[in-house]
């Protein structure tokens, strides 16, 4: 079992979810048409709802940095971001909508009602228990980012609602990228006060997603090594860039 796949606690009441235990021939990336058809509509229904609707009008939501995803022609990528709300996956997969990724979420999430069928429709891949399944679910991995297919990962794994700053990062986005020779696209979800009109019906932070530049992956010299240097990497990248942008800014203790 992996390191990073360990049990999360989210900072909010989750629902209960099934058992879940998933075939020795579990199918990570679905090639199925018909399957590719549903994941369309699915995303384009998700994308009207929460992006647009709730996103954009209720929350506030806005995009800085759009011109950077044009990269995502070019090249393997692992999409990483801060997780701080619910919707932060769903936002990042439907401003890339109708281009096509898939985001690795925990295996127990396939076993939500309802909920569970919806993610995996969408392009959720559940990241499996046992070191057997691991293999398989990266030589899958490896062959979707061939394709050029963006995979995103929340290297933070728990959600924790509005957190100010960025937490510490496990290691599975940064050894899918090492292994599979893929670069990093960080996106930075950063905090704006909230203005005349939202103070009405919210005291929440407006909320802006920022994509920033690549990040190639650093060579060492072991995987492993590679793997840790190219985490405190884009650690920092997106921790200074936060605390740059955000009007509520990360406190920093001095030892």
């Amino acid at each position: 079992m992996s390191k990073d796949n360990k049990k999360v606690d989210h900072d909010y009441k989750v629902i209960k979810a099934k058992p879940v235990k998933l075939d020795k021939n579990y199918r990570f990336f679905i090639q199925n048409p018909f399957f590719k058809a549903l994941s369309f509509i699915t995303i384009l229904v998700i994308k009207v709802i929460l992006y647009y609707i709730f996103g954009i009008i209720f929350r506030g939501l806005r995009v800085k940095g759009k011109k950077n995803l044009k990269y995502l022609n070019k090249d393997r990528f692992i999409l990483v971001s801060n997780h701080m709300h619910i919707l932060d996956a769903v936002w990042i997969g439907t401003l890339i909508f109708p281009r096509k990724i898939y985001v690795t979420m925990l295996q127990s999430n396939l076993g939500l009602p309802i909920a569970g069928k919806v993610l995996r429709a969408a392009g959720g891949i559940p990241i499996p228990e046992t070191k057997e399944l691991m293999v398989h679910f990266l030589n899958e991995l490896r062959t979707e980012l061939s394709k050029k297919t963006p995979v995103l990962v929340m290297p933070e794994a728990s959600i924790k609602p509005y957190h100010i700053g960025i937490r510490k990062f496990l290691s599975g986005a940064f050894r899918f990228a090492v292994d599979a020779d893929a670069k990093i696209l960080p996106f930075v979800y950063v905090y704006k006060k909230p203005n005349a009109i939202q103070k009405l019906y919210s005291k929440k932070p407006r909320i802006q997603l920022h994509v920033l530049e690549p990040v190639t992956v650093v060579e060492g010299t072991t995987k492993h090594e590679s793997l840790v240097l190219t985490k405190d990497k884009v650690h920092k990248i997106m921790s200074d860039y936060f605390n740059e942008h955000s009007d509520y800014k990360e406190e920093i203790h001095e030892d």
